[in-house]
């Protein structure tokens, strides 16, 4: 399990500039230099992504991420000492990326909670980070841990 953990973040990256090229999944309005202009209808009628207002790029937001968790996990398997640590950092890794993503986003396809301040992904990324904390912690006290083995 350890070893695979990484390897779902390519094709999740993948997939999102695939959502970038849709025009699903797209963020909030913003005056950002990096901001991107969604003008195809055939988008809007698909995915409803506001034409020709400055957007964030969450989907280029959450690809680049997961290619950063995939070379976190590549070092963290590395160096583990113990199993299920790299799964772990997965999961809290990527649990961490859906919270911030989702802040950006601007569709409300994803269920949004709390007057519409959480969204599905982020109200499921905080149990997740919080059991792979405790996780991490209890491995990190394991005796495997302690001896580098």
């Amino acid at each position: 399990m350890c070893s695979t953990a990484g390897s779902r973040s390519p094709p999740r990256a993948i997939g999102r500039l695939g959502c970038f090229a849709a025009g699903c999944c797209y963020g909030r309005s913003c005056d950002l230099p990096w901001a991107v202009i969604f003008s195809d209808p055939a988008a809007y009628q698909l995915t409803g992504v506001p034409l020709g207002v400055p957007l964030h790029p969450t989907q280029i937001y959450h690809a680049l991420a997961d290619f950063l968790i995939l070379g976190i996990t590549l070092v963290v398997l590395k160096r583990r000492r113990v199993p299920g640590q790299v799964f772990w950092v997965y999961v809290l890794a990527y649990a961490v990326l859906r919270f911030v993503v989702e802040m950006f986003r601007g569709d409300t396809a994803r269920g949004l909670f709390f007057a519409g301040h959480l969204s599905t992904s982020q109200i499921v990324a905080v149990p997740a980070a919080m059991v792979a904390i405790v996780m991490l912690v209890r491995l990190g006290r394991s005796p495997g841990a302690r001896s580098g083995t």
